[in-house]
């Protein structure tokens, strides 16, 4: 669900983050419980919707340090995502130096820390004799804002700590695969770590705990070994060019054969999700499974290729020189189906061919298995 645009940034709410508002609230209300006795269900209720809020507002102040200050180092984001871990930034490539993945990873838990402190700064100048809920709210909120910030400066790759260890290791080494390799493992370490003591919490203190701390810890580790791949990709995309991903060799439909002759000449024979269509000379589009499925089985003879094409101008363009991360990158980006990018020579915009999921996942594995030519 989008919320607002802020700085050309979307702001997203997943359903999902409700549930750590939620959990949020809970504890919150817990906390007030152990401090003010004999607190009625409408305070407690008040206590935890007002610091889920909180902590829902901190989160997306968190993000937006991340997002603007990347913006400023010349990286695109194209989102902030909350969801039920927190929130993401959805920053497109990966920074340029270490001194600036060091910036964009520390001003995340920093500002979390800032707010926390404020809250309890606050606390400690204001009248003591103010309503207990605003009292619990702004201590509850100074520690929980604090806890996040020292949170995320674990160094547990990709938490904003194991980003900034990377930038460390990245500077030391001069190669950030091996910085992001080593981040990594830490990052996987530290995961584990975390689902141990989750189990270790279920038997001391209960399951709920516990299986929350698992769940963390499951997710931490997955993010850790996504983000090594997504880096190791990136890193080898940048080596080639959208010209040398285009799947060869090129076969093209012509536009004015049946639906059912393409199925029985090209579908059935090449098993290719997708052909270009032709007519005369040129590339005019692109004819794919799943727009064939839309047409009933009974009806494929009476209609031609060129009805049931998608034309170009649905997909967007890359030049051949342009490298295979920029592909990646226009790829991730499209939500609609089938995702393809039209490939164009720079001078006269003639179309080379298109690039989609499964010529880029090849492209990878013919680099990964032949890195000389790579």
């Amino acid at each position: 669900m989008k919320l607002a645009k802020i700085y050309g940034i979307e702001i997203k709410l997943h359903l999902s983050t409700l549930l750590i508002v939620g959990l949020v609230g809970f504890y919150a209300s817990n906390f007030y419980l152990s401090l003010v006795s004999g607190a009625s269900l409408t305070e407690l209720i008040l206590v935890g919707i007002i610091n889920g809020m909180i902590i829902l507002f901190s989160i997306l102040i968190h993000e937006l340090a991340h997002s603007l200050v990347a913006q400023k180092y010349g990286l695109k984001v194209s989102e902030i995502e909350l969801y039920l871990f927190g929130g993401a930034s959805k920053i497109e490539e990966e920074p340029r130096t270490p001194k600036s993945e060091m910036i964009i990873s520390v001003v995340g838990p920093l500002s979390s820390i800032i707010i926390g402190g404020i809250f309890l700064l606050i606390l400690n100048y204001i009248p003591i004799n103010l309503s207990a809920i605003i009292l619990v709210t702004l201590l509850y909120s100074g520690i929980s804002n604090i806890g996040l910030g020292i949170f995320n400066l674990l160094p547990a790759f990709p938490l904003d700590g194991g980003r900034i260890l990377r930038a460390f290791l990245w500077y030391r080494k001069k190669d950030i695969i091996s910085a992001t390799k080593t981040a990594s493992r830490i990052g996987s370490i530290f995961a584990y770590g975390i689902m141990a003591y989750g189990i270790l919490q279920i038997f001391l203190f209960g399951f709920f705990n516990g299986f929350w701390l698992i769940i963390i810890g499951t997710f931490l580790n997955n993010q850790s070994k996504q983000s090594y791949i997504q880096t190791v990709n990136e890193k080898v995309l940048s080596t080639i060019n959208a010209g040398e991903m285009i799947s060869m060799p090129r076969l093209e439909i012509p536009f004015d054969i049946s639906i059912d002759a393409a199925i029985q000449h090209y579908f059935n024979i090449y098993k290719k999700p997708y052909f270009p269509v032709i007519k005369g000379d040129h590339i005019v589009g692109v004819i794919h499974i799943e727009d064939i499925r839309k047409i009933p089985s009974n009806r494929r003879s009476e209609y031609i290729v060129g009805y049931a094409m998608k034309h170009l101008s649905n997909f967007p363009s890359i030049f051949e020189k342009e490298d295979g991360k920029e592909v990646m990158k226009r790829l991730l980006r499209m939500k609609s189906k089938p995702q393809l990018l039209i490939v164009k020579e720079e001078v006269d915009n003639y179309v080379l061919g298109f690039i989609g999921e499964d010529d880029l996942v090849n492209s990878l594995k013919f680099c990964k298995l032949n890195p000389e030519k790579c």
